[in-house]
């Protein structure tokens, strides 16, 4: 009876096709998938959300999420462009490229490391302990923390979303299992750094080894040159985008301190854990236009304006029933930030601007350097802006609208880059 009910459902998505003008059973195997890995994340992320608002105060959370902040300013040094790079060349059938993208992240992680270590030292030397502390993890952690992440990548360049999915959902649930549990016993905040590097160094090693070790280590000196070269150059685009992913709270958190920093953040994490499965439009479209080229592209923007046109009214749809729930959201699972509520209604409208993950996968896949490092610069720098002005004089709803203001730049400068693809 399955069987004949997967025949029946292979022929509607067939015959759908003359009018979507998409592969429809790509969309719906890969988009089941990555759809299911996303929802994994959600609601890994709910629960965990839940355990910190009713388990610590706001000022642990607060001070948590600075110190993640600062973590993840120091996580450029690990070369996060690589992932797209490695993913671009194993899309094209240079799956061995794995082992000289790992060879390179370690290596430039450890300038990171360094860096932290001075700052670790710094903040000693001040009677900053806790901060200093907290820096030593960051540099012991960051050499594999980030890196072990390329067994993904390679996944979805090969299109096998099914155990890109299985691993990562395995990874989620040790992690945030490990940090509930550590927030029942503990609020401590070293303690917690550690729950959290921890158990995703662990499980993303073992997912790694067992990935890469399939792979021969025969690479073609050619193609690493260029991959690598090309994820220092994604990497490069992505400092400012970095730095204004990051900056918010860390400003926040010296404004207003950590407390104010705890309802900002979660004022936007539920929108941005809506936003999370979306990002899966990107990943499925990313191996199908890898394989294309910019003349194709072209001939078929007519049908990708259609296409983006139905995503926008979808997200739309999304952004205003958000709204309409978020207060009885809040009320049941944080009603100690029942101040949250508006600003995570404001923010939750720029889900719509979520159509420029598609032209910035068409982009990436294409290789187009000028175009990736126009938008890698405009929207962070836009948005790095408007937080340092906005922030100091508006406070959270000053985060808030510059967060919008940002992305709305990234939309329009994605979307309007494929018209002029060559």
């Amino acid at each position: 009876m399955l069987k004949n009910v997967r025949e029946r459902l292979y022929i509607l998505l067939r015959w759908s096709e003359k009018y979507t003008k998409t592969d429809m059973v790509y969309l719906a195997s890969g988009g089941f998938w990555l759809g299911l890995g996303q929802t994994v994340s959600s609601l890994s992320a709910l629960a965990l959300a839940i355990a910190f608002a009713n388990l610590v105060p706001p000022e642990t959370y607060g001070t948590y999420k600075y110190i993640l902040s600062i973590a993840g300013m120091f996580a450029i040094f690990s070369l996060p462009g690589m992932n797209t790079a490695l993913m671009r060349a194993v899309a094209k059938g240079n799956e061995e490229i794995i082992h000289a993208t790992t060879r390179s992240r370690v290596a430039h992680s450890l300038i990171g490391s360094v860096t932290a270590l001075g700052g670790s030292g710094y903040y000693f030397l001040n009677g900053n302990i806790e901060l200093s502390l907290a820096l030593l993890i960051i540099a012991v952690t960051l050499p594999v923390f980030d890196t072990f992440t390329l067994y993904l990548s390679y996944l979805v360049g090969k299109r096998r979303f099914d155990l890109q999915t299985k691993y990562h959902a395995v990874t989620q649930i040790v992690s945030v299992g490990t940090l509930v549990g550590t927030l029942i016993l503990t609020d401590n905040i070293l303690i917690l750094l550690l729950a959290y590097f921890i158990p995703l160094i662990i499980t993303r090693f073992v997912f790694y080894t067992y990935t890469a070790r399939t792979i021969s280590h025969t690479d073609d000196n050619n193609i690493s040159k260029e991959t690598l070269t090309y994820g220092k150059h994604l990497t490069a685009m992505q400092i400012l985008g970095v730095v204004a992913g990051n900056i918010d709270k860390i400003l926040l958190w010296k404004f207003l301190g950590p407390a104010q920093l705890a309802i900002y953040a979660f004022a936007i994490a539920i929108p941005e854990q809506i936003k999370g499965p979306l990002k899966g439009v990107g990943e499925l479209a990313f191996p199908k236009f890898a394989q294309q080229t910019s003349e194709q592209i072209r001939e078929n923007l007519p049908a990708l304006w259609r296409k983006l046109a139905l995503y926008a009214l979808g997200l739309f749809g999304i952004s205003i029933a958000y709204i309409l729930v978020a207060p009885f959201i809040f009320q049941i699972l944080f009603p100690q930030y029942m101040e949250s509520v508006i600003y995570s209604q404001i923010f939750s409208l720029s889900l719509i601007t979520g159509i420029g993950s598609v032209a910035l996968a068409i982009l990436s896949a294409q290789k187009k350097i000028r175009a990736q490092y126009l938008i890698s610069t405009a929207q962070p720098l836009i948005t790095i802006v408007l937080f340092v002005f906005l922030i100091p004089l508006y406070g959270i709803m000053g985060a808030v609208v510059a967060w919008i203001l940002g992305r709305v730049a990234t939309m329009v400068i994605a979307v309007g880059s494929l018209v002029i693809l060559k």
